[in-house]
């Protein structure tokens, strides 16, 4: 025999002696195979390799998951392990696993050998539950667990495992020398003698959670889960115990949590639109202000793409973009309302990916600005109409900062002032730019008390000579610019180029000058005017009166000696110097209109024109005239001027008839807002169409005198008198048909 097989053969047989069985599993076929030994354990007939599952089934079930663990890390990581476990007929192997690795091959072996056989006749029974002192032993010294026993009837602790002592800190004789009430708290230990009376009459398994505390006065929650043994026929309780104060805390902090995402979910339904998409970008939930705010409901969103709800444009492509990258993503989406209309939705988009990188869900959670943007909007469209009106106002506006850069300058300003074709050119710079420096520190220190001193200057004239060595006048308002605080932050300016409206005050008072000249002249020339008529009238009439006196006696005298021819001219001598009389004492009348001053007072005109119709009662009887006369008010002015007024169209209207017909004259007033305005109609032959320009001409005469009587200056005087007294005159006639005559007299002389 060769001396490595003679070597195998005397370590086999020394395994064999102490009770050491060998495996070896094939990770391939998941089978596990046993040496000789190892089938005698397990119970197992003489075959060549046994199923993982089968030797499973061998263990206690409490054990069953720890193996198949331990088997599972072992063939997948190589990870060894160690560990006491039950089999099913009670055996207790300590079984061991590791993984060797030979020449690139990967082997997965181990041992398993017997802590105690169920057969040992060293065990012996100690409790009539059938718990053995092996089995007893064996839990005690391998438990995880702390474990004690104590006794019901003087409570004193009759063993522990060393699990016990270190979770307690005392020493196993401190240990055993204390009762059950030692390690609770000093308020919970009278608590003790409630729950032994009922542990004791079922004598069962039981269960509590309590307090205990340790040597170090440490308290813990304790979850006891005890048995009840009779140990030398006396009563007993094996408890072991869970350190439940982790646990506890964890449970309460989850608790705590739970409550608080609760809180945060309620405040995020509350606050925000969220939408959840699957991995492929469908929406699988839309939460109920999602839902409020967009008019959708639940089902008719599940399952459709985002476009269903929100518009397609440059933002949405963005965001699907990014989400198809896997990126975060932020930005203002556009919905559509089920009803038709639009909200607007701040938006964050947060893809979820799984351990390998590969989204499975989107959730987008966003907030409703769709008042911001509205306002937004509507604050655009107020700049821009307000932009718009500043850029085609005829005036130059500007704003500068506190520096005198100019910020804003509409169009006016940049293309007809400065010079510029676009405002940026123009903007940060200062009036030194554009301005002789002369001129640019005048503007200047303008510019600085309204900014620093907040005054404001309204209407002040500027101005500057031209590159041509012309002046320019500015007329300029500025005030301070400020911000929400009231900070002066710059000043806004408006300047207007009055050179055209300086020169045109300067021609305007010279002008002015000149017709004040004029109306001086004027005014001297027609009191001379009006002297020299007066005069002219006045001094006439002495050789008037003394050829119509001498007349009246030649004709007394000598009449019978004049012949019929002789007669004939005396008459024509006669008449004429009549008419001149008559024309001289119009003519004198006309000139003394608005000369002599009258005194204003409160005048019925109904009177008025009663008393001139008194006067006119003869004509009016011979001709059969009927005349009417409406409502007339009472006005406070001049009473001869008026008189004069009515007599002369009461008197035209009886005058200028056609033969045969007999007048019909009405004479009526209305008033207006400002004065009263009067009317004479009358049914007489009219005034012809190529005459009318001519009524108020003084001395003018439409009609022979032969036919119809009078000097041509009545008309004239009564235009005069109703100028003077502020009002005016105006006539409406046919040929033939009639006129009217009206004029108005305002209701407060000035």
């Amino acid at each position: 025999m060769p001396a490595y097989e003679a070597e195998n053969e005397r370590w086999s047989e020394v395994i064999e002696n102490c009770d050491i069985a060998a495996w070896e599993i094939d990770s391939g076929s998941r089978t596990i195979k046993f040496s000789s030994f190892g089938q005698e354990i397990f119970n197992l007939r003489d075959t060549d390799s046994i199923a993982l599952s089968t030797i499973l089934e061998k263990v206690q079930s409490p054990y069953t998951e720890a193996l198949a663990n331990h088997f599972h890390k072992l063939v997948k990581e190589s990870k060894p392990f160690l560990d006491t476990i039950y089999l099913n007929d009670l055996t207790c192997i300590r079984i061991k696993g590791r993984g060797i690795c030979r020449e690139e091959t990967a082997r997965f072996i181990g041992t398993v050998e017997v802590v105690f056989p169920v057969n040992d006749p060293k065990t012996s029974v100690v409790s009539k539950s059938g718990i053995t002192e092996g089995h007893y032993k064996l839990i005690f010294d391998f438990n995880p667990m702390p474990i004690f026993i104590w006794e019901y009837d003087s409570l004193k602790i009759i063993d522990c495992n060393n699990q016990a002592l270190s979770k307690y800190g005392y020493s196993r004789a401190e240990f055993l020398s204390l009762d059950i009430k030692s390690i609770r708290p000093l308020e919970e230990a009278l608590l003790v003698n409630s729950f032994i009376a009922e542990e004791l009459k079922h004598k069962g398994g039981h269960h509590r959670v309590c307090r205990h505390v340790t040597k170090s006065g440490e308290i813990f929650i304790a979850k006891v889960l005890g048995y009840y043994v009779n140990i030398d026929g006396k009563n007993c309780s094996m408890e072991l115990i869970t350190d439940f104060t982790d646990q506890l805390e964890g449970e309460e902090q989850l608790l705590e949590s739970v409550n608080e995402l609760s809180d945060y979910r309620y405040a995020l339904d509350e606050s925000c639109l969220v939408m959840i998409l699957d991995h492929e970008q469908n929406v699988e939930y839309l939460n109920l202000k999602f839902q409020e705010i967009s008019g959708y409901q639940y089902q008719e969103i599940v399952g459709e793409l985002p476009n269903a709800v929100y518009e397609e444009n440059d933002a949405l492509k963005d965001c699907l973009n990014a989400m198809t990258e896997g990126k975060i993503w932020r930005g203002e989406l556009k919905g559509l309302k089920s009803n038709g209309g639009i909200f607007w939705v701040d938006t964050v988009i947060t893809p979820f990916k799984n351990s390998k990188g590969k989204t499975y869900q989107y959730i987008w959670v966003g907030y409703d600005i769709t008042e911001k943007k509205q306002a937004e909007e509507s604050l655009f469209k107020e700049r821009f109409l307000l932009r718009t009106i500043i850029d085609n106002l005829p005036i130059h506006i500007y704003v500068k900062d506190t520096e005198g850069n100019h910020i804003v300058n509409n169009k006016f300003q940049y293309e007809n002032f400065l010079g510029a074709t676009t405002e940026e050119v123009t903007l940060g710079k200062t009036v030194f730019d554009y301005f002789p420096e002369e001129v640019a520190r005048r503007m200047t220190e303008i510019d600085r008390q309204v900014i620093e001193g907040g005054r404001s200057f309204m209407n002040l004239e500027e101005y500057y000579y031209n590159a041509e060595g012309k002046i320019t006048w500015l007329l300029t308002n500025k005030v301070a610019l400020r911000d929400a605080s009231n900070k002066v932050i710059g000043l806004v300016g408006m300047t207007k180029d009055v050179t055209d409206k300086k020169n045109e005050e300067e021609n305007l008072k010279n002008l002015n000058q000149e017709l004040i000249k004029k109306a001086k002249e004027l005014e001297q020339s027609n009191e001379e005017l009006e002297q020299f008529a007066y005069i002219a009238s006045h001094d006439l009439q002495e050789p008037l009166r003394m050829i119509t006196g001498f007349l009246s006696l030649l004709e007394k005298n000598y009449s019978n000696v004049l012949d019929e021819r002789g007669a004939k001219y005396m008459y024509f001598v006669v008449d004429g110097a009549t008419r001149m009389k008559a024309i001289i004492m119009d003519l004198l009348t006309y000139s003394r209109v608005g000369r002599i001053e009258e005194k204003i007072k409160e005048t019925d005109l109904a009177e008025v024109v009663s008393d001139v119709l008194n006067l006119q009662q003869t004509l009016i009887t011979q001709m059969g005239a009927k005349i009417t006369v409406g409502p007339l008010p009472t006005l406070r002015i001049p009473v001869s001027p008026i008189i004069q007024v009515f007599q002369n169209l009461i008197n035209n209207s009886l005058k200028y008839q056609a033969d045969g017909v007999n007048p019909l004259i009405s004479i009526s007033a209305k008033e207006k807002d400002a004065f009263w305005e009067f009317y004479v109609k009358d049914n007489g032959i009219g005034i012809p169409e190529n005459a009318q320009d001519k009524v108020f001409i003084l001395f003018s005469r439409l009609h022979s005198k032969s036919k119809y009587s009078g000097t041509g200056i009545g008309l004239a005087m009564c235009k005069k008198i109703i100028e003077n007294l502020g009002g005016s005159i105006g006539f409406q006639s046919k040929d033939g048909a009639g006129s009217i005559f009206y004029f108005t007299v305002p209701k407060v002389l000035s």
